[in-house]
This record gives structure tokens, C-alpha cells and sequence, in this order.
């Protein structure tokens, strides 16, 4: 194994550590139909290879990050990502289902890299500086979720759909190196053992500012997963549109994703994490109040319900890297176990607001009950958020 370095990894290689978790989602998308043929199994069946994968990437971001904290960065990094390489060749030699799918659940491991990514960027420079690495970090990522499942499809046309899942493999072999290169150990505070390090626990736990980030993210996040879930009833029995207008309108957020990570790159330096996340969930609430005002008065068309989605992105791109950057900063010596508890919990927002959004539009498919759960969301992220604001305000009256 090549000798560790001495310097924080470079831009490039945090980039890819987080996009790669993102892209074995997404990739893979477009190859669900064929590998069903392909194995003999139902299309439900099938995409239990994305369900259960995100469920098991969500247990394991709670682990992995206190398992960094003791152990460090960089192990835990090499390991996990050996296995999600290893695994990836087991997916795609996999002769049935069932061996196809426990090598599936192995490669959860790369959810590592999403999470330790955020982790090193806090052990290597302060929370401000966080925020604006981790914003350059979110505009590279918001086209993973664009991208992929157009050259996922593309692959699986051309070659089968197993070719996606030997790109992971080429992906995860050479990311593996990569690391090695050029990702040294970062956690200064490693090695304390557990009865240290899991005494500290509470009072990472009992900070409100660390669920106050969290949850003003995780509430942002589970506008987008609920646009995600209601668009595509909506545009085939409300507004009869084609699914090759459904996909650009799905795309909505993220482009404003990119804008809202733009800002905050450049912004984060200069202004408070605290304050960089209210900006990004009043931005929210004020954007999906007016989409709210415009469909209710103006007319009901497509274009009056889709005009201001972007602004789901736009929040989220100024509140996220904040966020993460805070939750992590409340307890820096905790940053893994931070980054991993609060990227869970994201997920769980996320995965809630699905269900949520299925429910309300499954029987009954109308844009204003999407419209008001989304405005209900952006005003509960701004109540979330304004705990963090409180340290602030009391160092202004004690300067």
C-alpha cells in the first residue's frame, strides 16, 4: 500500500468520494426492467436493489461515522471501499437473484465516502471555510442525480445491463486507488476508545443547534424527495404530459441546486453557518408560498405549477453545505459520528415525505395538496432552523 500522505486530499478526490454513493443509486435506474427479465423476477422484486439499498446506506451512515471518529478517516475509508469494489464484481458475475442482491447490500459500503467526505472537510478547516468547500462540493454532485441514469441507460443499451454494474466496478477499483494516494488521516482526536469517545455522546445529542441543522436540512431535503414522488402523477393524470417533459421537469431542482451551491461557495466564507441556512429556508418558504399564491389565483396549468419548483433547489443549495458544515461544528471532535447521524436522518426525512407525498396524491392526484405540503415543509425548516441562530445573537450581546 502506498505511504499515506501528509496533506488534505484534494478537491477532485472529495468530489468523486461523494458522487460515487450518489451515482450507484441513480446509474442504475434505467437497467431495473432488463435485469428483472434478466434474473426472472418481478419489476417489485427488482427494485428491492434500490430500496433496501438506500435503507441499508442509511443504517450504515450511523455506524460509519463513529467508527471514523475512533479509528479514523482513512481505514475505515480503504475498508469500505474495497468492500463496495469487491461487491460490485459479485454484482455483476451474480448467476441469480438472490446471490445478485446480498452482493447488492455489500455495496452499501460506499456510502462511506459521502460521509467521510464531509467529515474531512471539517477536520481541515474551520466551519465557515466548511460551508463554502462543502457548497463547491454540492455543485459538482447536483449532476450525479442528472447524469447517471442517462449513461446508465446508454451503457444497458449498448452493452446489457449488466455493463453498468461492471462500471461501478472499474469505478470503485480506481477511486480505491486513488484514496490511497491521496487521502491521508485527517482526525486528530482518534484512538481514545469507546467508553471515551461514547461518553461525549450526549452532549453532542443533547445540543439543540446540531438538530436544529439537521432537521432544517432534513425537512428541505423531504420538499425534494416529495417533488420527486408527486411530479410524475401529477404530469400524467392531471396535466397529460409526455414522460419525456416529466424527466426535464424532475430536473428542476436540481439546476437550482447548482445556483443555491454557486452562492454558497462564494458566500460561506463571509457569512455564518447559522445564518447561510435561515437565508436558504426563508428563500424556501417564500418561493413555494408564492407558487402556492400564483396556482391559486392564476390559472391552473402546468406552467403555473412548475415555474417557481426551482427555488426547492435554490434553498437547498444554500442551506445544505451550511447545515452540514454546523451540524458537524457543534462537536468537532464528533464529526464523523455528526456527519453520519445527521446524513441519516436527512435520508429518514427524505423517505418520509415520499411516503407522505404518495399518499396524498395516490387517490386523489391534485397540484394544491402537493403545493401545501411542500409550503407546509419550507415554514417547518425555517422554525427548525432558528435554534442555531441563538448562539449568535448571544454573542452579539456579549462581544
Amino acid at each position: 500500500m502506498p505511504p499515506a500522505p501528509t496533506r488534505p486530499p484534494r478537491l477532485t478526490t472529495l468530489v468523486l468520494m461523494t458522487i460515487l454513493g450518489i451515482v450507484s443509486v441513480n446509474m442504475f435506474l434505467p437497467s431495473l426492467a432488463n435485469m428483472a427479465r434478466g434474473f426472472g423476477v418481478t419489476y417489485a422484486q427488482a427494485s428491492l436493489s434500490i430500496s433496501l439499498f438506500m435503507l441499508v446506506t442509511a443504517g450504515l451512515q450511523v455506524v460509519i461515522g463513529p467508527l471514523s471518529d475512533l479509528y479514523g478517516r482513512r481505514p475505515v475509508l480503504l475498508w469500505s471501499l474495497a468492500i463496495f469494489t469487491l461487491a460490485s464484481l459479485g454484482t455483476a458475475l451474480a448467476a441469480d437473484f438472490t446471490t445478485f442482491m446480498v452482493f447488492r447490500v455489500l455495496q452499501a459500503a460506499v456510502i462511506a465516502g459521502n460521509v467521510l467526505s464531509r467529515a474531512i472537510v471539517r477536520d481541515t478547516v474551520p466551519a465557515q471555510e466548511a460551508t463554502s468547500l462543502l457548497g463547491t462540493i454540492g455543485m459538482a454532485i447536483a449532476l450525479g442525480p442528472m447524469v447517471a441514469p442517462v449513461i446508465g441507460g446508454t451503457l444497458d443499451q449498448l452493452l446489457g445491463w449488466r455493463a453498468t454494474l461492471w462500471c461501478f466496478f472499474g469505478f470503485g477499483a480506481g477511486l480505491l486507488w486513488l484514496c490511497m494516494v491521496d487521502v491521508g488521516e485527517t482526525n486528530a482526536s482518534r484512538g481514545r476508545g469507546f467508553a471515551a469517545h461514547f461518553s461525549a455522546y450526549p452532549h453532542l445529542l443533547g445540543d439543540l443547534r446540531f438538530w436544529s441543522y439537521t432537521f432544517s436540512v432534513g425537512l428541505g431535503i423531504g420538499m425534494f424527495f416529495a417533488f420527486l414522488t408527486g411530479t410524475p402523477i401529477l404530469t400524467a393524470r392531471v396535466f397529460d404530459l409526455p414522460e419525456s417533459l416529466t424527466g426535464l421537469l424532475v430536473g428542476l431542482p436540481p439546476v437550482g441546486f447548482v445556483c443555491g451551491a454557486y452562492l454558497s461557495r462564494r458566500l460561506g466564507h463571509r457569512i455564518a453557518p447559522a445564518r447561510m441556512v435561515m437565508a436558504g429556508r426563508l428563500v424556501s418558504a417564500a418561493g413555494i408560498g408564492a407558487a402556492l399564491l400564483l396556482w391559486t389565483l392564476g390559472p391552473q396549468a402546468a406552467w403555473s405549477f412548475f415555474l417557481l419548483m426551482p427555488v426547492i433547489g435554490l434553498a437547498n443549495g444554500l442551506s445544505t453545505p451550511a447545515g452540514t458544515a454546523g451540524a458537524m461544528s457543534v462537536r468537532p471532535d464528533l464529526a464523523g459520528s455528526a456527519a453520519g447521524l445527521s446524513g441519516a436522518l436527512t435520508l429518514g426525512c427524505g423517505a418520509a415525505m415520499t411516503g407522505l407525498a404518495g399518499a396524498l396524491l395516490g387517490a386523489v392526484p391534485d397540484p394544491a395538496r402537493l403545493l401545501w405540503l411542500l409550503w407546509g415543509l419550507a415554514l417547518l425548516s425555517v422554525l427548525a432552523a432558528l435554534p442555531a441562530l441563538r448562539p449568535l445573537e448571544s454573542d452579539l450581546a456579549n462581544p
